[in-house]
């Protein structure tokens, strides 16, 4: 979980210092804390002959070492380790949850980092005379631990665990601390406090960075591959790897970032998926040629058209926004997706639909479906074809709604000029194509809703065609 600067492979400058543990019978013997590092890499299922002094379960995740035999810490600070995991156990709830193995592993961070302090300690006093007091070295520490540990422990908790630590050392600094040095020994523990505290937080800055990092290239991935229509399993793992559920309702939003700011591009993207998180959502945000796409889960919270009010803001006032309808899963995004692309690529061509005198902002993919539909969205064919023109057949086993309907258009709207066609009085013309509302929801009086319609007959009629032609 360290940095690479800690590898093994680096110069001998960069080790961590030997430490001198003192036994019982005052002999001193070389602790040597630079076989730990090769925990993680060489030895991470290793067992050690002899018995940890944090326990079994602890000593179970530290390597063999080359020396044949180690004394222990000096027993003050073998009773202030002792303490420390009773103490951990009593004042942090969220210790008593971890796992047994993530239990194990941050004793041995905790064993690994006392024990580097008892070896600084050694050399502070060896060299109390000269300038240049040496520095401790604590990259090792971390280093121990995976780097998923990071997600099991926060930041937070390394700090309050290096709390914990501190204010036992200090408590006990008479116990351990040479007659005489009591106050360098205190001044030294705030000093190493200091060095472990930076220098986890840096630890954790750089996982993070890393994993954000590893985000953004998941998330480009995964949402570049719905663009192009892939909705398989690949892409599904992706999503799930990013935090999204197997089952859930989504909705795209396309258009061009504002650059009315100073802002990049991911600082934008960054400051969408907070307010999406904000309302309860959760969002991912990709660049596709030089549009943004911005794919959000709403969690029932809002409506699509809800959601996106808040996010209109983040996007340019001179290009159009464009809303995909809600959908489900993952192949609901790669349709939402599409269906928004798609709306963009004929917004300029949907000047009827507008009202107030203005552009739809956002403008919803539903309400371009002829556009779409002529640019050779499938989506948009099957849509209507389905929404309009099957439900007119479905509804009308003898066909007279549907060939009301299109001798109306033929007709210009006419309902006399339809009525003599259909050799019908007026009356029923309106009756029929009031029947057609309510099983659309499209009004054919309506120079918009007649245009939908007739492009969804014309493509209900080719589709029947095309299938009749098939079966024979």
């Amino acid at each position: 979980m360290g940095k690479s600067g800690a590898s093994p492979s680096r110069s001998n400058s960069r080790k961590p210092a030997k430490s001198k543990s003192r036994g019982g019978s005052g002999s001193v013997v070389e602790h040597n804390l630079w076989h730990v590092l090769q925990w993680h890499t060489k030895a991470k299922n290793s067992t050690a002959d002899s018995t940890s002094m944090l326990g079994e379960s602890t000593h179970r995740n530290l390597p063999k070492r080359d020396a044949p035999s180690q004394q222990p810490l000096p027993a003050p600070v073998q009773q202030i380790l002792q303490q420390a995991q009773e103490h951990l156990s009593e004042t942090l709830p969220w210790y008593q949850s971890l796992a047994d193995d993530d239990k194990a592993t941050l004793n041995v961070v905790i064993e690994t980092a006392v024990a580097n302090f008892v070896s600084w300690l050694d050399e502070l006093e060896a060299n109390s005379a000269a300038e240049d007091a040496p520095r401790p070295s604590l990259d090792h520490i971390f280093f121990i631990a995976p780097l998923e540990f990071t997600q099991v422990v926060s930041l937070r908790q390394t700090l309050d665990v290096t709390r914990v630590i501190v204010d036992l050392l200090e408590g006990n600094v008479a116990t351990f601390a040479k007659p005489g040095r009591e106050r360098q020994t205190l001044d030294a523990i705030l000093y190493y406090a200091r060095e472990v505290a930076f220098s986890a937080a840096a630890i954790y800055a750089d996982t993070a960075e890393m994993r954000e990092n590893w985000n953004v290239r998941t998330e480009t991935f995964a949402m570049e591959s719905l663009a192009q229509g892939t909705a398989d399993s690949k892409v599904a793992s992706q999503m799930a790897v990013l935090g999204w559920p197997n089952t859930y309702s989504c909705f795209a939003l396309v258009g061009k970032l504002s650059r009315s700011g100073k802002l990049s591009s991911s600082a934008i993207a960054s400051r969408i998926r907070r307010k999406v998180q904000s309302t309860g959502g959760q969002c991912l945000v990709s660049d596709h040629n030089d549009l943004t796409i911005v794919l959000v889960n709403p969690r029932d919270q809002s409506s699509p058209e809800e959601a996106s009010i808040g996010l209109l803001h983040f996007f340019s006032q001179s290009a159009p926004v464009c809303l995909g309808p809600l959908r489900q899963n993952v192949e609901g995004a790669a349709e939402t997706i599409q269906a928004a692309l798609t709306t963009y690529q004929v917004a300029p061509a949907a000047e009827d639909a507008t009202f107030a005198g203005g552009a739809m902002r956002p403008l919803h993919a539903d309400d371009v479906l002829p556009e779409r539909a002529l640019v050779g969205d499938q989506f948009a064919v099957d849509q209507l074809y389905r929404e309009a023109y099957l439900r007119l057949k479905q509804g009308d086993p003898h066909g007279i709604m549907l060939a009301t309907l299109s001798a109306f258009l033929t007709c210009g709207r006419s309902l006399e000029l339809t009525a003599n066609k259909l050799s019908v009085h007026p009356n029923t013309v309106r009756y029929r194509l009031k029947r057609s509302i309510e099983v659309t929801n499209w009004d054919p009086t309506n120079p918009r809703e007649a245009f939908t319609l007739q492009i969804a007959l014309k493509l209900g009629q080719i589709r029947d065609i095309s299938g009749s032609d098939a079966d024979e």
